[in-house]
């Protein structure tokens, strides 16, 4: 049996966590309790920030894949380039479209994340696939699921913290998620604000599980800080929260004037270089 049909939740969400990790090529991958997972097969990184890791488990007349899209390196911790890749040309204006349920013009990230997976798949249509996001990881592997060309590879997907991506999707992309529906797992905390755009559960992507968690501060909430586990390892999850509706219409002001924001701060940057650049020769 592959090892990732035999994780408890908690191990699921230890393993995501992986994907922050800087794992290198031919590393042997194992959970807190020792359970391996496999061997660093390839750690991928494209010029427009899409970044993770893909792990292979070897079994006697299958390979086990698994994918981890890595999220974003967050505000705090990130550099000039991963804040222009993963928060004005990806986080941000998502965020615009899905509070305001439009479809603009899809940031490459979630593109090249399509096809990476696509190729991946290709390349041996006799493996099991699993998939494995968190946050900016979770959006590109929705976005890659959507677009996904070989639906039967895939044996399943763990997503986290991720905003609905749904609502970026035409009607053909929506049909291939509805075809891997039962197979995606898409997993939400409510206090989390990053987790836009699920005021209804007919329109996202996968089965979404609404998680039972406390209340902590917004980075801890965000990092799976608020999920809670039993004894045997499985979350505490809860019926669709009520007040989801509620807290998409008061975030789409906020987001809104955040990406106002970050593009007046960028402005401001790009003008301040070129008066540099103007002023070094002289010098």
């Amino acid at each position: 049996m592959d090892v990732n049909a035999q994780l408890t939740d908690q191990q699921r969400v230890e393993l995501a966590g992986l994907e922050y990790q800087p794992l290198g090529v031919g590393d042997h991958v194992r959970l807190s309790n020792g359970k391996r997972v496999g061997r660093v097969k390839r750690a991928f990184y494209k010029q427009d920030g899409l970044r993770g890791t893909i792990i292979v488990n070897h079994h006697q007349d299958h390979k086990e894949i698994t994918v981890l899209f890595r999220g974003s390196s967050g505000l705090r911790h990130g550099n000039p380039t991963t804040w222009s890749n993963e928060w004005l040309a990806t986080n941000l204006p998502i965020g615009r479209s899905i509070v305001e349920h439009r479809v603009g013009e899809i940031p490459s990230q979630l593109r090249s994340a399509a096809s990476l997976l696509n190729r991946l798949m290709q390349q041996d249509l006799t493996a099991h696939y699993y998939i494995y996001g968190h946050s900016l990881g979770a959006i590109n592997a929705q976005y890659a699921l959507a677009n996904c060309d070989y639906p039967a590879c895939l044996s399943e997907a763990w997503l986290y913290e991720g905003p609905n991506v749904y609502w970026l999707l035409n009607d053909q992309q929506k049909a291939q998620a509805a075809v891997l529906r039962n197979k995606i797992n898409n997993y939400i905390d409510s206090l989390d604000i990053v987790t836009l755009g699920y005021t209804d559960l007919h329109h996202a992507i996968g089965r979404v599980r609404y998680v039972q968690s406390i209340l902590l501060d917004p980075i801890s909430q965000h990092m799976w800080g608020g999920y809670q586990f039993d004894q045997n390892g499985r979350l505490y999850t809860k019926p669709v929260a009520e007040y989801r509706e509620k807290i998409d219409r008061e975030l789409i002001e906020h987001v809104s004037q955040a990406s106002s924001s970050w593009h007046q701060w960028r402005q401001e940057q790009v003008k301040k270089r070129q008066e540099l650049n103007r002023w070094l020769p002289y010098r």
